[in-house]
């Protein structure tokens, strides 16, 4: 039976990176909904991505945090964070899109792209200048998905520093992804 379940999975996944299974799933799709998450959707959140331990952390606000979730058909479908992080953080500074989580069965309906869209609006309404993220080098679809939303790859050597040891003890390695929000203003000459 488990044998059959880990078939039925791959073949799922297969089948949601074909670009035809996308832009069906994203027309039967319209009952999605992203929002902010309230204290029942971060209970849920934490049942869903931590099943053993304590919920009360994930209930707790965090002023520098937003969440939001993706319900689809009524049910939680996605997650993703927004984290404003101070200059003391470095080399973790300003905005980054943290935590995106799309639940297997609804990957390919376009949610991460609309909970990734929410985190760039935000950013953006509140004048950051710049969205980051780190991503596993091997998750080629996430990938896609953010450079069609506009970010590129960067580099920072203080950040390098501590996501080259991941390679080592995990096998995987993050990658920095930039997105600009402002435009660069030009000095004016005078």
């Amino acid at each position: 039976m488990k044998r059959l379940h880990v078939l039925a999975g791959s073949a799922l996944c297969r089948m949601q990176s074909l670009p035809l299974y996308r832009r069906i799933g994203q027309r039967v799709a319209p009952g999605t909904t992203v929002r902010e998450a309230t204290a029942p959707d971060k209970l849920a959140v934490h049942r869903w991505l931590n099943r053993i331990g304590d919920p009360t952390p994930a209930l707790q606000g965090k002023p520098n945090v937003t969440e939001w979730v993706a319900e689809y058909r009524s049910q939680l479908a996605g997650f993703v964070q927004l984290v404003r992080h101070p200059p003391e953080h470095y080399p973790y500074v300003g905005n980054w899109l943290f935590a995106l989580h799309v639940k297997s069965i609804c990957r390919g309906l376009g949610i991460g792209q609309a909970l990734s869209e929410a985190v760039i609006e935000r950013s953006r309404a509140e004048g950051a200048p710049t969205l980051d993220l780190l991503v596993y080098e091997d998750n080629l679809r996430a990938i896609d998905l953010y450079r069609k939303l506009g970010f590129e790859m960067y580099s920072n050597p203080d950040l390098e520093a501590q996501l080259e040891p991941e390679r080592a003890s995990s096998g995987r390695r993050r990658v920095a992804m930039r997105k600009r929000l402002a435009a660069l203003e030009l000095p004016t000459r005078t």
